[in-house]
């Protein structure tokens, strides 16, 4: 995946790509990330009359030039949550917590995991009615970093997450694609999965939580449609990451604190893959991360499956 930017004007910044296909894209958006123009010349212009793998190729070159723009520009062309800069920092954050700290800010959400796991925890939050299973929902929990920039801090806020959280942004940007990783690549990410990086350094990092959401509940409904039942967003403004989980729990706060950690990392790794791009190297783990990209893995070929472990899937698929 390669882009430049072609052009900028007081409404639009324009983007010219080549996909993992080498296909050009013209791409042209707004500084919300609202894509107003996409040319391309390497699928049919109707979705319709598009492969399914070719649909995400387009989604993969969408989501990498808002990626791009974001950058390069610092407009607000990507949701926190899907930026891998964001995510991270969230990352190192909760890693840095104080057992009481940590327990202030996710102990709930702890709680109502291990509700699935033993009977004597009481349930924070019921289960919607709609649910086709108590045990295929997915508890989400926004977290929001520090304060809001104001309009003059907010020119190198992009800088400052980046540098913060340790990510080489550039690294992202190779042109070989997740669909190119082989057996003993990914045997190497399930075995990176089961150990707990010591890459960081959290006292090293400068930031705070300034609130976490009510849990959300995600769920299938009777139609099999994923619906999500909010609970209080504590703040008027978008989270940095949105913790996504099934209802697990390992028995300690302690045990929890790591495996939140590698929750993350999967979910800076499916941030990078949505765009079409090979994740950093500490980022590809193999596991549970976005509960859309679980999805795709499991829908789209041109993906193997980050999300599981499982020998039987992994060999299924080469």
């Amino acid at each position: 995946m390669k882009a430049v930017i072609t052009g900028e004007n007081d409404e639009r910044v324009g983007v010219n790509l080549l996909d993992n296909n080498d296909t050009e894209h013209v791409i042209e958006m707004e500084f919300d990330g609202e894509i107003k123009y996409h040319e391309q010349d390497g699928y049919p212009d109707d979705p319709q009359k598009r492969t399914e793998e070719g649909n995400e190729h387009i989604n993969q070159t969408r989501r990498y030039a808002k990626y791009y723009v974001f950058k390069n520009r610092e407009y607000d062309t990507v949701e926190h949550v899907e930026t891998p800069e964001f995510v991270d920092s969230v990352r190192q954050v909760l890693a840095a917590l104080s057992p009481s700290e940590f327990e202030r800010y996710v102990g709930a959400l702890y709680r109502q995991l291990r509700s699935h796991e033993d009977p004597s925890v009481d349930r924070l939050v019921d289960i919607p009615a709609g649910a086709r299973s108590e045990d295929a929902v997915v508890y989400e929990l926004d977290v929001y970093l520090g304060a809001e920039p104001t309009d003059d801090e907010r020119r190198g806020t992009f800088e400052v997450f980046a540098f913060t959280s340790g990510l080489d942004v550039e690294a992202g940007t190779t042109p070989r694609s997740p669909d190119s990783v082989s057996e003993s690549e990914l045997d190497e990410w399930v075995g990176l999965a089961e150990s707990v990086f010591e890459d960081d350094d959290p006292e090293a990092f400068d930031a705070t939580i300034a609130a976490v959401s009510g849990i959300h509940v995600g769920y299938p409904d009777r139609h099999g449609e994923h619906r999500v039942e909010r609970n209080d967003d504590p703040l008027d403004r978008q989270p940095d990451a949105t913790i996504e989980l099934m209802p697990y729990a390992p028995d300690s706060l302690s045990e929890f604190q790591s495996y939140l950690d590698h929750h993350l990392r999967c979910q800076v790794r499916d941030c990078y893959v949505g765009m079409g791009l090979l994740p950093p190297e500490p980022f590809r783990v193999t596991g549970f991360g976005k509960f859309i990209y679980a999805r795709r893995y499991d829908h789209y070929d041109l993906y193997p499956p980050f999300h599981t472990a499982s020998s039987e899937e992994v060999n299924s698929f080469f």
